[in-house]
């Protein structure tokens, strides 16, 4: 009799794991009960608890069989979800357990309204699965299974005194190298573009390759005279000075992107304005590293720039000019 009185239905509470939701989470619970006395006390328990007093709503049932009259008793309560405590009185059915209740808590981002409105009937399913989880995964660790002929019988709160389970190692090695990332290019595989120098990777982590600390310096002294607006102004030109011309063939050639000769005028602008189409063009020409530009690239790149002077450009475009220097500087690195 002393034992029977000192038994807390809390000493047997088995949580389930906490899932995520939009808006919210919610987490299934279960323990042992006797009476109605029980239940109370546990609900009592949980609203009182730190970590449990922001949870929105309580669904919970239970089924007892009664020591006076010896008949079974089902208790459902939905709280905010209405449905939700019919949901877990069938997983308790399903099982045939009793002397169980079995309880739900869902957590709300913001305010507390019914999760049917949040979730709609897609509730029911979490709420089910959630309970169903618990139950199987609490009935595993007691050696119980499906093809344990006493998988059947009820769940007890002698069952439940077995302690938690022992602890599991897991082997990772078998599992699979991670794969590498693939870059997706600018311009897909059936561009025209695509088999040319400017279809290049659209990730930025790419094009910065690092760099002398004192070449960045030299780069970001002459790029301060590139403002956006003058590299708005290039990009609109229709045909522009021969000079900006020459100086946008370099800047490409440096780049790895060299202009095609073609005899249209046109559509030898049309490749140099290619150079300017990037957004982040000045933070990339500001990290460039010119110790990747090859010998050939450099000479190809100086003949272009050779003769230019660095005052007429600036007349016709302030821009073109910046470029000239950033050109320069990179050449004679």
């Amino acid at each position: 009799g002393g034992a029977a009185g000192s038994f807390s239905p809390l000493q047997t509470l088995t949580s389930g794991q906490r899932r995520e939701l939009r808006g919210g989470s919610l987490q299934a619970h279960v323990c042992v009960v006797a009476t109605h006395q029980n239940v109370v006390e546990v609900m009592n328990a949980f609203q009182q608890a730190d970590a449990f007093k922001t949870v929105a709503s309580w669904s919970y049932a239970y089924r007892i069989i009664e020591g006076a009259t010896g008949q079974l008793r089902e208790i459902a309560e939905d709280g905010l979800d209405e449905g939700c405590g019919d949901k877990l009185m069938a997983v308790l059915r399903r099982f045939a357990l009793q002397g169980l209740l079995l309880i739900v808590g869902r957590w709300q981002d913001y305010g507390s309204t019914p999760g049917l409105e949040t979730y709609g009937t897609a509730l029911y399913s979490i709420v089910h699965e959630r309970a169903k989880d618990l139950i199987t995964h609490l009935k595993q660790a007691m050696g119980l299974n499906e093809d344990d002929p006493s998988a059947g019988n009820p769940l007890s709160a002698k069952a439940l005194d077995l302690g938690p389970p022992p602890p599991k190692n897991f082997d990772f090695c078998s599992l699979p190298q991670i794969s590498e990332p693939k870059v997706q290019n600018k311009y897909g595989p059936n561009h025209f573009l695509s088999d040319t120098p400017f279809n290049r990777p659209v990730s930025l982590p790419n094009l910065f390759s690092g760099g002398d600390v004192r070449m960045w310096i030299a780069n970001d002294q002459a790029l301060k005279n590139l403002p956006d607006a003058d590299l708005w102004a290039m990009r609109t030109l229709r045909q522009p000075d021969w000079r900006i011309e020459e100086v946008l063939q370099a800047v490409a050639v440096l780049r790895g992107q060299p202009i095609k000769p073609v005899p249209n005028a046109l559509a030898r602008w049309g490749q140099c304005k290619e150079v300017l189409r990037s957004p982040m063009l000045k933070t990339e020409l500001l990290l460039f590293d010119a110790n990747q530009v090859s010998l050939s690239l450099a000479q190809q790149a100086a003949a272009l720039l050779d003769g230019l002077d660095v005052s007429d450009i600036r007349r016709s475009s302030p821009g073109a000019a910046a470029l000239y220097e950033w050109a320069t500087g990179i050449v004679r690195w």
